[in-house]
């Protein structure tokens, strides 16, 4: 039920997410809802969403007719959506059901647990979640010892994208004399404190 996702910079954790979630969101047989969720809406533009519409207009997909400006909704040719909103406001989270949803940056969503509790419990099929391990959070102290036999979790790092320029390789590997940073978003492991 809950697909976590940790790993370095430049890995590709939110755009792989995206492409099953779109993948989906085009064969599905009656229509569903996903929620890809974000800390702040200025975060989600900038990231989540911008992929999304990166994605959809790169493989041709992308009717502008179905994008929902006002409401950050794509809905596709099979009546499925996908929306997006943040989580910075309690009665955001406490709002309708949704059949997918996706917690991008999970590590930095306010209210931590709560909110992930609050989301979850209005999801009838998965979840997602992906984040950068700089520190320890609520996935590690509350939801993995609890509930380890319902998930599934996957690190990723820059060598696991295959569309990584040269460039970028080489400057994340530039910084692997600095043991914590080279850690987190070189290795994508559990950071430690600094």
């Amino acid at each position: 039920r809950i697909r976590a996702v940790p790993g370095g910079t430049a890995a590709g954790k939110t755009i792989g997410i995206l492409m099953i979630l779109i993948d989906l969101a085009q064969r599905d047989e009656r229509p569903t809802l996903t929620s890809v969720v974000s800390e702040s809406f200025p975060h989600l533009k900038r990231g989540a969403m911008r992929d999304f519409l990166n994605i959809m207009k790169e493989q041709g997909y992308y009717r502008d007719e179905r994008w929902n400006k006002t409401d950050f909704i794509y809905e596709f040719e099979t009546g499925s959506k996908i929306e997006f909103f943040s989580a910075d406001q309690a009665d955001k989270v406490r709002g309708p059901r949704r059949d997918r949803l996706f917690i991008n940056e999970a590590n930095n969503i306010p209210g931590g647990f709560e909110t992930f509790e609050q989301l979850e419990v209005r999801t009838r099929e998965f979840i997602f979640m992906d984040w950068n391990p700089v520190s320890e959070f609520w996935y590690y102290t509350e939801l993995k010892p609890a509930r380890a036999n319902e998930i599934d979790e996957i690190t990723l790092t820059y060598k696991d994208n295959e569309a990584l320029p040269e460039s970028v390789r080489k400057s994340i590997e530039a910084r692997k004399n600095r043991p914590n940073w080279w850690r987190v978003f070189g290795l994508g492991l559990l950071g430690e404190a600094e």
